[in-house]
């Protein structure tokens, strides 16, 4: 094993050169983040600490591989298949498990990840380690430039199919059980606050996908369940309106089921009486295009809430792209269809409903999913505990009639989001210093 120091884009990498368990070259590039000139010692000591850690990794790789040639515990004729080989395999043999977007985007787009980095390495079932998988992540991250989202999405396939590999004593053990979990991503959401939701409700008026927008906006349904939504599901008469179906597009085959994306998202909520008006006078709006269309109306979606003027089924991509659209059009802030929901769930919290309600409203399977996107715009509950700490204490208590106005806090939450502050105490401090740099008015 050699290393040497080189340059690329005026600044210093390592570069570890070894051979492989066949006997053939390989490179390992060190990032030192030093610029060329005058960095070469330092980036020298950064490169001999890393072999040292390198040798290490590769000799216990070494003892682990020496284990799983082992004849009498490993079966070579899948053992030694080429591990994104083997991924896919594993992916067709769970088929019938899976739903059909989760498939295609396991057989096409996963396996293609997989083949681009494990096959070209020529790295067989056999010889993946954790090491192989850290630089997998290593890989992903500093080349295609994704983030630990999505690793965790790859995992869905590497973890079990690794599992089921050594339950059928292919390899000695699991190399997962040695990584770390992966931590989420955090990220800032975008939204519109209640004065943008109302611009944006008179942009949507009498748009031919008014009612998708709004239902949308106003629920925060996922894409696939707005379109998914039908007349049955609908319940004018005891006022209530349910999510047990989607629809989606898959590789250019449209899909209907009822096969949602978690148990809690089949869900049954009040039906709010803007809505109530807008779907009445839609379905009177659907049964004019009928009479209009005649016998080219497509009869197949008559249960379907959302559909176009002559009955087909609206596409996914093309709700997206009139949203965008719309926005452009109006002047409006550029938000994702997607952060509808997001908004729905920022101005629950910034009227005070509690977290959990919002969690059964979502459709989220878990509390924490719900906590871990939306806790840091969570006002409400920091205001409550604060009143409850002061009471504890006998400090003196707000009248009830001077109870904190929320608009002040949804205000406050899109100036965080516009800061790119993401806790409370740092936009407080934030708060705190521009305050002392203002003038004194004499």
């Amino acid at each position: 094993m050699k290393g040497s120091i080189q340059v690329k884009n005026g600044y210093l990498y390592g570069v570890i050169t070894y051979t492989d368990e066949a006997g053939k070259p390989k490179h390992k590039w060190i990032s030192t983040g030093l610029k060329e000139r005058g960095n070469r010692k330092a980036a020298k000591d950064i490169l001999d600490k890393a072999m040292e850690e390198f040798e290490q990794q590769q000799q216990e790789s070494r003892e682990k591989i020496d284990r799983r040639k082992s004849p009498d515990r490993v079966d070579k004729s899948e053992a030694t298949m080429l591990f994104a080989d083997y991924c896919e395999k594993y992916i067709d043999s769970i088929k019938d498990k899976l739903a059909p977007e989760t498939f295609y985007n396991y057989k096409v787009h996963y396996v293609k990840v997989f083949r681009e980095y494990f096959n070209r390495r020529k790295l067989r079932l056999i010889d993946i380690t954790e090491t192989e998988l850290k630089e997998f992540y290593d890989y992903c991250k500093t080349v295609r430039g994704v983030g630990n989202t999505s690793l965790k999405h790859y995992n869905n396939v590497l973890r079990p199919a690794l599992r089921q590999a050594y339950k059928n004593k292919l390899i000695p053990d699991n190399p997962f059980d040695f990584l770390e979990p992966i931590r989420r991503d955090k990220y800032a959401i975008s939204f519109y606050d209640k004065n943008e939701m109302k611009k944006l409700f008179e942009a949507i008026r009498g748009h031919k996908l008014e009612i998708p927008f709004l239902l949308a906006a106003y629920y925060g349904f996922r894409r696939s369940e707005v379109l998914g939504l039908r007349w049955s599901a609908v319940d004018f008469d005891h006022k209530l309106i349910s999510i047990n179906h989607k629809m989606l597009v898959v590789d250019r085959k449209v899909y209907l089921t009822d096969q949602l994306k978690t148990k809690t998202s089949n869900r049954t909520l009040p039906l709010i009486p803007a809505i109530e008006e807008a779907l009445l006078r839609h379905r009177e709006k659907i049964e004019e295009n009928k009479q209009f269309y005649g016998d080219t109306y497509d009869t197949r979606y008559l249960d379907y809430v959302c559909v176009e003027e002559n009955g087909k089924i609206i596409y996914p991509d093309h709700m997206t792209k009139e949203f965008a659209d719309l926005l452009k059009k109006n002047g409006l802030k550029h938000i994702r269809l997607h952060d509808l929901r997001h908004s729905c769930a920022s101005n629950m919290l910034a009227s005070g409903v509690q977290m959990k309600e919002i969690q059964e409203w979502l459709g989220h399977s878990n509390f924490s999913t719900t906590a871990d996107v939306y806790s840091h715009l969570d006002f409400s509950a920091k205001i409550k505990a604060a009143k409850t700490i002061a009471s504890v204490y006998d400090e003196p208590q707000q009248p009830k009639e001077q109870a904190p106005d929320m608009d002040i806090f949804a205000a406050a939450i899109k100036e965080m989001q516009e800061l790119g502050i993401e806790k409370l105490e740092d936009y407080i401090a934030y708060k705190e210093q521009t305050q002392k740099k203002k003038p004194i008015q004499m």
